[in-house]
């Protein structure tokens, strides 16, 4: 459905896409996440065709799309601030983009109806935009995207002022609509959980460059490089010294702990011995214990500095003097069905081999 070939975009002497290239087949949703500035809503843009690119091309359902106007791309759009119609109430929100189209006016009231039936906001319909909630006004907008059939649905962070348990509850409503109406759909999002929970791939960009693109579960696993295990989840990043190497198994040296970890890239070259190295460890990857481990590749001592209570999990942060007095950041996600260490304890720390990722310094 879509097809971005070396695309890149420069204002002055700034570059801000440099040479991305990927596709989304029909029907499958794709969201693009990175921090701010990583070039993502630049992207989106071209694509909508608000931004020209500077070089490279983009197909939609096989036409190359550069001379083509935003209004001609068969696009629906729905943005951060929404841009709802206040003027009028939601029904002829919906209907608006019909009308513009030149659609049979017999048409127009079954093919609205019918979406407000999708979107779940029956009885709604001529109510203001002022009198809907946030979650409703979202609702619209998506049905005023989707109303037309268009060939692909672009979201600019439309999710992202909505309050914590709004958002989390739009985010699985906009999956459950997508898969229901098959539409393709990108997304772009600074946020990692929305990313995971809507997407059937994620493309990860920094600095204006493609990190990784794959599933949500192979990215959150096996991230491609150093930046994506940062900016995907609560990981602790060690540096360290490979010990020794065999294959694609090796052992790295973090202050005093020698220890097996995985190597990031099977595909790629080990480093030499004592070669210096960074490490990546999830946070929810590292046991915590009152005593040694006995059931992981690693155990060392360490003791309690912080925990906080986030409600459906502890995060603990442990200095290991072992590893340097390094701060380790622990997630347990069932507290209540385990100790909970006060600020002070001394406790015991260990992970599997797999779960220490290696990258290339």
């Amino acid at each position: 459905m879509v097809a971005v070939e070396g695309v890149s975009k420069t204002f002055g002497a700034a570059t801000v896409v440099a040479e991305v290239s990927f596709t989304v087949a029909h029907g499958r949703f794709l969201t693009i996440l990175g921090p701010s500035g990583s070039g993502k809503t630049t992207l989106l843009r071209m694509i909508a065709g608000f931004i020209e690119p500077t070089r490279g091309e983009i197909h939609i359902h096989g036409r190359p799309v550069s001379a083509v106007p935003p209004h001609r791309r068969s696009i629906g759009m729905v943005f951060q601030r929404l841009a709802l119609f206040p003027h009028l109430d939601a029904w002829d929100n919906v209907e608006y983009p019909l009308r513009m189209r030149g659609f049979d006016a017999a048409e127009i009231p079954d093919r609205v109806a019918a979406m407000f039936g999708i979107v779940q906001l029956q009885g709604f319909e001529r109510r203001r935009i002022q009198q809907l909630s946030g979650g409703q006004q979202q609702r619209v907008a998506i049905a005023r995207a989707l109303v037309f059939e268009p060939d692909l649905v672009l979201l600019d962070e439309p999710l992202a002022a909505l309050d914590r348990k709004l958002r989390e509850e739009m985010q699985l409503e906009f999956r459950r609509i997508q898969q229901e109406l098959g539409v393709t759909t990108i997304n772009v999002t600074h946020d990692q959980r929305e990313a995971l929970v809507m997407s059937d791939d994620v493309m990860v960009m920094d600095g204006g460059r493609m990190q990784q693109l794959a599933a949500p579960a192979q990215t959150y696993r096996h991230p491609a490089n150093a930046f994506v295990a940062t900016f995907i989840g609560v990981t602790n990043f060690l540096p360290a010294r490979v010990a020794s190497r065999t294959g694609s198994t090796l052992r790295v040296r973090i202050g005093t702990l020698e220890t097996p970890a995985r190597w990031a890239d099977p595909q790629a070259p080990v480093p030499a011995h004592d070669a210096p190295v960074d490490c990546a460890l999830r946070a929810e990857h590292v046991r915590l214990s009152p005593t040694p481990l006995t059931d992981t590749d690693c155990s060392i001592a360490g003791k309690v500095v912080q925990c906080i209570f986030e409600g459906d999990r502890v995060v603990y942060e442990v200095a290991v003097p072992a590893l340097d007095r390094a701060a380790i950041r622990v997630i347990d996600r069932a507290p209540e069905a385990h100790l909970l260490f006060a600020p002070g304890a001394e406790v015991h720390i260990g992970w599997h081999a797999r779960d220490l990722i290696v990258f290339p310094r």
